[in-house]
C-alpha cells in the first residue's frame, strides 16, 4: 500500500493551523481575564483607600497633592480648645465693658454715677451668666468647655460677694458712696468724694489689701467728683 505524502502534508498543515488558532483564542481569553481581574483589583484598592481615608479623616491638599491624616483625638482637642477660648473671650469682653463703663469720664461726672454703675455691673454680669448657661446647656459643648464655663460662673459669684462685703466695709469706714469691681486679681474702687486725700487713700488701700490679700499696685482708686 502506497502512502500519500500530499495528504499527509495537508493534515500536518491543518493541525498546525488549528493549534495556532487554539493558542490565539487561549491568549485572548487569558488577556481578557487578566484585564478583568486587574480592573476588579484596582476597584477594590480604591474602595479600601476611600474607606481608610474616611476613617482617618484624610485631608488632600488639592494644590500640592499632599496627603495628611488628622487624628480624631487631635481634632477633638482642637475643638475643645476653641470652645474654651470662646468662653474666655466672652468673660474678658464682659469684664472689659464693665471696666470701661466704670472709668468713663462721662459716667464719672454723673451725679448718679454710683447707683448707675452698680446697676450696669449687675446687668452685664447677668447677661454673661446667660451666655455661660447657654454654653453649659448646649448638648454639643465639650465637657472641658462646660467645666470652664461653670468655673467662671462660680468665680463671678465669689467676686460679687466680695464686692458687696468691701462696699459695706467702706460704708462702715465713712465712705458711704463707693463701688468696687473685682476681676482677675485686680480691684477697681471708685468713691464719691471731691478729693481723695493721702490719708483716705491709705485707709482704703489698707482695707482692700487686708481683706483680699492683694498688693497695692493691683488696686485702682479713683473718685467721681
Amino acid at each position: 500500500m502506497r502512502f500519500n505524502y500530499k495528504n499527509r502534508g495537508f493534515v500536518v498543515v491543518s493541525l498546525s493551523m488549528m493549534l495556532v488558532a487554539v493558542g490565539v483564542v487561549n491568549y485572548q481569553l487569558s488577556k481578557d481575564s487578566a484585564l478583568s481581574v486587574s480592573d476588579e483589583f484596582k476597584a477594590y484598592e480604591q474602595a479600601q483607600i476611600d474607606k481608610n481615608s474616611s476613617e482617618d479623616d484624610t485631608v488632600v491638599d488639592s494644590i500640592e497633592g499632599k496627603v495628611t491624616v488628622e487624628d480624631k483625638d487631635d481634632k477633638d482637642t482642637a475643638e475643645a480648645s476653641n470652645e474654651n477660648s470662646e468662653v474666655e473671650n466672652i468673660a474678658k469682653e464682659t469684664s472689659k465693658e464693665i471696666e470701661n463703663t466704670l472709668s468713663s469720664k462721662e459716667n464719672i461726672d454723673s451725679s448718679t454715677y454710683i447707683v448707675d454703675m452698680k446697676m450696669t455691673r449687675e446687668k452685664q454680669r447677668n447677661e454673661l451668666t446667660e451666655k455661660l448657661n447657654e454654653i453649659i446647656n448646649n448638648p454639643s459643648t465639650t465637657d472641658e468647655a462646660k467645666v470652664e464655663a461653670s468655673n467662671m460662673k462660680v468665680e463671678m459669684v465669689k467676686n460679687s460677694d466680695k464686692e458687696l462685703q468691701l462696699e459695706n466695709l467702706l460704708l462702715a469706714k465713712g465712705y458711704k458712696d463707693a463701688i468696687v469691681y473685682i476681676n482677675e486679681g485686680k480691684v477697681n474702687v471708685v468713691v464719691n468724694m471731691e478729693e481723695i486725700t493721702q490719708n483716705d487713700a491709705n485707709k482704703i488701700f489698707e482695707l482692700i489689701g487686708s481683706q483680699e490679700n492683694i498688693n497695692r499696685e493691683n488696686i485702682k482708686l479713683t473718685n467721681n467728683r
